[in-house]
């Protein structure tokens, strides 16, 4: 376990650029790009076929040859983001403002910068997905202040971090056209969006006036000592300064927000201690629990002109910290105080589980669809596999590929949420039980099973590597099941003795179809079984699962 701090400034403006994310992107039409040999499709079957069965359509854009396409946008500061699909070993490049390169591949690291001498900048870790799966690149450049450079700002592979803070030396122009070419084997690219950012500030703080109250204790959820100001006037600008002084305050800020332009805009308030912000008599961010640092936005459509605003704020046992920013879709976020108001923020460092050689196992919360898993165990490996798997349920509820885990939220501070979070490229899985009985097969699938009535757990034993097996007892059976890393993914084992009409869910999904003998893609992962065995595929009320009767033992693995 370690600990790694991470500079200052490169996570505040990765926390400023996050505050964006809720404004929707701009789609690039599949007609505006100039295409060579590439081709718009509806599907292509099989990308582990030499000779793939292309249908033609307007669903995305494909290569199987090699060549260039090359948009009629053209980018200088930007966000963009698009969905790709490999073919068995083939690579493309991305190419922003048509000259920086950045690999797409199963041949070489993907997601790795080709840099002016031709050599490669390494992408933090390996976050591909294997061939025939979509995945999903973002990245945020902008000119560099400083002479003629390209920052990468921040780019994610499949929602893993693979560069931060990346400058490109770079000669003529800071824009250009987004390019891709296809170098080797085949290649689709689908969903391109973009915000291209301006230097706009439309939204200003004018005439503000303040109040300043002394406060009691968090024993009196730090109410006014008396309902007349300490002290009250007009504020040059919207600053925590008013209050030196006091231990305990509040400052209420009353005044105007200027608008240039109509618009969608968010507003996002940063401080330490509590805070509120109402436009228009409309409280947009509600007074709530006290809090060190952690911003709350809030997304407001505002008509050009003059608008009241209110902004409250309460020192409590931090220092005084204030701040208010403002953003929009093609705006990046800008300060609404005064410099000194909100001071750099402490670095948060990191802690981090790295597997050596031993098997890693970690109990710890998990959230999954939005809800913590209490009984939840990770397992970590050498091997660059791992998994999160509920112990009441019998369920899988990730696994994923590079890093094993970030535990900070389990030991900075108090570790009060108890989260373990996985840090490299996951594929999800259901969270349901995945053994059931089935009178029939008409009998849905349970989507929970009672811990204490139902399915028993009875432990895990480990074998000579350290992974476990679980065990349970569930309706007169024994169960066993082994979860196992291996190099592309998982394998799992399920072995019941005794008990009928037992049936094990492999995977459910929106939908479900056969690749190949033995392959089944699942969304976006595959499932892998013996090519004679005969997997039951159904209807279920999410969309399809796949079943195979619980009899002896039953082995599977999974890809994604």
């Amino acid at each position: 376990m370690y600990l790694r701090f991470l500079a200052y400034f490169m996570l505040f403006c990765a926390s400023l650029q996050s505050y964006a994310q809720g404004f929707s992107m701009n789609k690039l039409p599949l007609d505006n790009w100039d295409l060579g040999n590439w081709k718009q499709v509806e599907s292509v079957s099989n990308p582990f076929s030499k000779k793939a069965a292309v249908i033609a359509g307007n669903n995305f854009l494909f290569a199987n040859t090699t060549g260039k396409m090359t948009s009629k946008l053209t980018t200088a500061d930007a966000k963009v983001r698009f969905d790709f699909m490999l073919g068995n070993n083939s690579e493309a490049i991305f190419y922003v403002q048509g000259k920086h390169a950045i690999l797409l591949s199963n041949i070489r690291p993907s997601g790795a910068i080709i840099t002016k001498d031709g050599g490669l900048k390494l992408p933090n870790q390996n976050a591909n997905r294997t061939a025939g799966l979509w995945q999903t690149l973002e990245l945020t450049f902008s000119e560099a202040a400083f002479g003629n450079a390209l920052i990468l700002e921040k780019v994610t592979l499949n929602d893993v971090l693979i560069h931060q803070g990346y400058v490109l030396p770079s000669e003529g122009k800071n824009e250009g056209p987004i390019v891709f070419e296809n170098k080797a084997g085949s290649v689709a690219i689908k969903d391109f969006e973009y915000l291209k950012y301006s230097k706009e500030t439309p939204l200003k703080l004018s005439g503000l006036s303040y109040k300043l109250y002394e406060t009691y204790d968090w024993d009196k959820q730090f109410a006014k000592k008396k309902t007349m100001p300490n002290d009250s006037g007009v504020a040059e600008e919207l600053t925590k300064d008013f209050g030196v002084g006091l231990s305990r305050f509040l400052l209420v800020f009353k005044g105007t927000l200027e608008v240039e332009k109509d618009g969608s805009y968010s507003l996002i308030a940063d401080y330490a201690g509590k805070g509120a912000v109402s436009v228009d008599g409309k409280e947009l961010l509600p007074m709530i629990d006290e809090s060190y640092r952690k911003p709350r936005i809030s997304y407001v459509n505002l008509t050009k002109g003059k608008h009241a605003i209110e902004i409250q704020y309460i020192k409590v046992w931090w220092k005084p910290e204030l701040g208010l920013f403002a953003a929009g879709p093609e705006i990046r976020p800008y300060a609404l105080h005064s410099e000194t108001s909100l001071p750099t923020p402490q670095a948060v460092g990191e802690i981090s589980i790295t597997p050596k050689n031993d098997i890693e196992m970690v109990r710890s919360f998990v959230m999954f669809d939005g809800k913590k898993r209490t009984h939840a165990i990770s397992i970590g490996s050498s091997k660059g596999a791992h998994f999160s798997y509920d112990l009441d349920q019998a369920a899988l509820l990730y696994a994923w590929r590079g890093d094993f885990a970030d535990v900070t939220e389990m030991f900075h501070e108090r570790g009060e949420p108890q989260l373990l979070e996985s840090k490299g490229v996951r594929t999800k899985f259901s969270g349901k039980p995945s053994i059931a009985v089935l009178p029939d097969l008409n009998t849905a699938m349970p989507d929970e099973l009672d811990a204490y009535k139902d399915l028993i757990f009875k432990g895990y034993s480990l074998d000579n590597e350290g992974l476990p097996t679980f065990k349970y007892q569930y309706s007169g059976s024994e169960i066993s099941q082994k979860i196992s890393p291996n190099a592309a993914g998982i394998s799992v084992v399920i072995a019941a003795n005794g008990g009928s009409n037992l049936y094990y869910k492999l995977a459910e999904g929106k939908t479900i179809s056969l690749i190949e003998k033995g392959r089944y893609l699942v969304d976006n992962q595959y499932i892998i079984l013996d090519a004679k065995a005969k997997p039951i595929i159904r209807n279920s009320k999410n969309g399809q699962e796949i079943i195979l009767p619980l009899v002896g033992t039953i082995s599977y693995a999974v890809s994604w």
